[in-house]
């Protein structure tokens, strides 16, 4: 159903008018009742997968009149609840002031009287919520509506209405038919949502506590990838902001508290905001952050039922350990996902295809039964002049059973004998494949050249390389590892990374997956008809079918974490994130890698390419936490739930803008509009943005100041490439590839160079293009021991240099 598409009948009783929105649940529409024209309505169609039997239809229609009880001037009401054929729709209130969300975008922070008076309101709607025996369990700000009317035309201020209670009291419905645990937001999540007994209203509270935290400085409390939010809601105490006076701290405090049993109710909520209002009057907003203050260890961290997670737990960020039982079984760590310009690109569609069709020496018979996977032979690195690609999330190496699946938006098993933990990095810490974790005065020095290489691959983690030599030859490399040796050689008919800490060839018909330890494990393996897309480092998202099927997503030893059917030609996998294509409904899709869930769905005129940098306009290289779509001269920014964050015009082209590291949906918003209004290449680093000018005709490079940096000068027909790649050494330096490759011994050739930012002196330089920031060895030779390191590609040569700071 496209945007502009005539108006239509739901029921005998409703027209469905505009389609307003749309997101991971479903569209909404703006509609009205046959009888009333003039009186609008909200209404949402949730998604017909999530309708999968008639008795789950049945418990949705008992849920009416629980629903409808709900009243409240601070909550959008649910009016009715329609089934029609494979439509299931709610009809709400229509509230036209747009959301929380946007405005926090818009104004970063609110001051403290407002802060509270907001949150009161809400806690009020929360309180009636909750009298109906409804857990809403998903308050995040796109959930709060601004309704203006509501507060009436002379009264100066917006009323907060809390939205979508219906959806989460019927996906609460869905998860309990088929066990499929915790729904909500990461971000917002009370750390008892991921127990396995249903939630009270104090998770509720927990979540309101985060939302009015962002609202007073800018930002949640905790952030990273889902996984690493999670353990801190459980085991560290929000930092706090500058800003935040004593009267409002207090209650925050209190609503985040980690014991649900110790946070006050709703109801006291809203009494204790109300009577800090006098003390709050007048004073200015917080400033607003771009990190969260650092936290501290939580004195009484919350721990999860010895029957869902095992209680033994390591430090966490410098936290204090759990109960003194040591765990016996293997610890994962999850790092965080990080993004920059100049990184490792995406698996193209067609680099691992299982094909079925038998080969001139097999009978049909047995090509029927074995599939046979085939490499694209035209696979390079993007063109750095282009812009970036993303920095999948990785794992620690060895092979690891993962023991739980994130289904709906979070949810965590644990198998027998499983142990499942986070390891945080410290707070605004660079992630060790970041851009700016690179020093900017430094050394380079050699650490490894790998050399005749004609393709290759690197893994999400940046921790391995696998580098094709000869026709079918491939060579497996640790770059942990102090032997400089492959841990595994050999032919493959086609060969790419499966998970982080996997590789994976097809020779003959035969899968073999390769471990970082140079073992095989590909026999308990199953390709059969099947076309690995992609990995996210902890999972390969495969195709079923030949040239079109549904998505599944395999962990490493080939069981089943999610799976969307429908007709999917391909995809590209990076970032947390899968951008597909449906051939059924002609829509391009934004997934979560993680569960399959859908972030946004949006028609096309045509089919993408998934070889390109940005198919169907979207892209997903700025990391984890956010994913835009470009539509000409226009960019709309949406968060890692696939709430829409807002639009820019004027920043459509990509290469105007450069990520040094992985931003937010909010940081990314700055950036583009800084892009639209100031112009040149703005580049964001760990904290600052520079606006760098580039002119190619005059091949010159300026800075902050019109601070010149000297580019090399070219020889005869090389073409003039810079190309930014993001800020260095704590914002002090600016990092370019400059030049294009060449094989001529006379030629300049591309280059990776750093300068001051500031003071245009060349700081350190090494031959070839960018590829990729790999983490820090502690085998390293020499100087270079845990430091920072890049690999670079230089004709047909990869090499690895250390970046010693000076």
């Amino acid at each position: 159903m496209a945007p502009n598409d005539p108006a239509q009948r739901l029921g005998s009783a409703y027209v469905l008018d505009t389609r307003i929105g749309a997101g991971a649940q479903g569209e909404v529409w703006l509609a009205h009742r046959t009888e009333a024209p003039d009186a609008p309505l909200a209404v949402k169609l949730l998604r017909a997968d999530l309708l999968e039997d008639e008795g789950v239809i049945e418990r949705f229609i008992r849920e009416r009149a629980t629903l409808m009880r709900v009243s409240s001037p601070y909550v959008v009401g649910v009016r009715d609840m329609v089934v029609e054929g494979s439509r299931f729709a709610i009809v709400m209130d229509y509230v036209g002031g747009g959301n929380l969300r946007r405005l926090l975008s818009e104004r970063g922070a609110l001051p403290p009287a407002e802060v509270a008076r907001v949150g009161a309101k809400l806690a009020h709607g929360l309180a009636a919520v909750h009298e109906a025996g409804i857990v809403h369990r998903d308050i995040k700000p796109a959930n709060v509506l601004m309704d203006a009317a509501a507060a009436g035309a002379d009264a100066g201020e917006w009323t907060p209405r809390l939205a979508d209670f219906g959806v989460a009291r019927i996906c609460d419905t869905v998860a309990s038919s088929h066990a499929t645990g915790a729904i909500g937001t990461p971000l917002y999540m009370a750390p008892e949502i991921l127990d396995p007994a249903a939630p009270t209203p104090a998770a509720d509270v927990y979540s309101l506590g985060v939302l009015l935290y962002e609202a007073a400085c800018g930002i949640t409390p905790f952030v990273g990838a889902p996984t690493q939010v999670l353990a801190q809601h459980a085991r560290r105490a929000p930092g706090r902001p500058g800003g935040v006076p004593d009267a409002l701290w207090s209650v925050l405090e209190r609503m985040l508290t980690k014991q649900p049993e110790k946070r006050p109710g709703a109801l006291e909520v809203a009494a204790l905001l109300e009577a800090a209002a006098p003390a709050l009057a007048g004073l200015p907003p917080a400033a607003r952050l771009s990190a969260p203050p650092p936290s501290a260890s939580a004195p009484a961290p919350y721990v999860w039922s010895d029957d869902f997670l095992p209680a033994a737990a390591a430090p966490v960020d410098g936290g204090a350990p759990g109960p003194a039982t040591a765990p016996t079984a293997p610890l994962w760590t999850e790092p965080t996902v990080v993004a920059g310009d100049g990184g490792v690109p995406p698996l193209p569609e067609a680099q691992i295809r299982t094909r079925t069709a038998s080969s001139p020496q097999s009978s049909p018979q047995s090509a029927a039964s074995s599939p046979r996977v085939a490499a694209s032979a035209d696979w390079a690195p993007p063109d750095t002049a282009g812009g970036s690609a993303s920095r999948a999330p990785g794992r620690r190496r060895g092979r690891r059973a993962l023991l739980g699946a994130l289904a709906a938006v979070v949810v965590v098993a644990v198998a027998a004998g499983g142990l499942l933990i986070w390891r945080l990095r410290a707070a605004g810490a660079p992630a060790p494949t970041d851009v700016t974790a690179l020093p900017a005065r430094a050394s380079a020095v050699e650490l490894q050249r790998m050399t005749g290489v004609s393709e290759y691959r690197v893994s999400p983690d940046h921790a391995a390389v696998a580098a094709q030599t000869s026709a079918n030859y491939w060579s497996l490399y640790d770059l942990g590892a102090a032997n400089q040796a492959p841990v595994w050689a050999g032919d493959c008919d086609s060969a790419g990374f499966w998970t982080s800490a996997t590789f994976l060839c097809l020779r003959d018909e035969k899968v073999q997956l390769i471990g970082l330890d140079g073992i095989d494990t590909g026999d308990a393996l199953s390709l059969d008809g099947r076309t690995l897309l992609g990995t996210t480092g902890r999972a390969a998202i495969v195709r079923e079918g030949d040239y079109s099927g549904s998505l599944v997503a395999l962990h490493s030893n080939g069981e089943q974490m999610w799976r969307t059917d429908g007709g999917f030609p391909g995809a590209r996998v990076s970032a947390g994130f899968v951008v597909t294509y449906e051939t059924g409904s002609e829509r391009i899709l934004v997934l979560s890698a993680d569960t399959g869930q859908v972030l946004l769905s949006k028609p096309v005129e045509d089919a993408p390419s998934f070889d390109s940098a940005l198919p169907g306009g979207v892209g997903t290289d700025v990391g984890a936490q956010a994913f835009y779509v470009v539509d000409g001269d226009s960019v709309t920014v949406y968060d890692a739930e696939g709430a829409e964050v807002g639009t820019v015009t004027g920043a459509g082209e990509r290469a105007a803008w450069a990520v040094s590291s992985e931003v937010t949906a909010e940081q990314l918003l700055e950036l583009l509009r800084a892009t639209a209004q100031d112009g040149g290449v703005q580049v964001r680093g760990g904290g600052e943005t520079a606006a760098i000018t580039v002119d190619t005709l005059a091949c010159t490079a300026t800075g902050p100041g019109a601070v010149a940096y000297a580019v090399p000068e070219r020889t005869a027909g090389e073409a003039c490439v810079i190309s930014p790649e993001g800020l260095v050494g704590g914002d002090d330096g600016v990092l370019f590839t400059m030049g294009q490759p060449s094989s001529r011994t006379e030629a300049t050739g591309d280059n990776v160079i750093a300068y001051d930012l500031g003071g245009g002196e060349q700081l350190w330089q090494v031959p070839g293009t960018l590829v990729a920031v790999v983490p820090p060895s502690d085998n390293a030779a020499g100087s270079a021991a845990g430091a920072p390191r890049v690999l670079v590609s230089a004709d047909d040569e990869l090499v690895i240099y250390g970046i010693v700071k000076d």
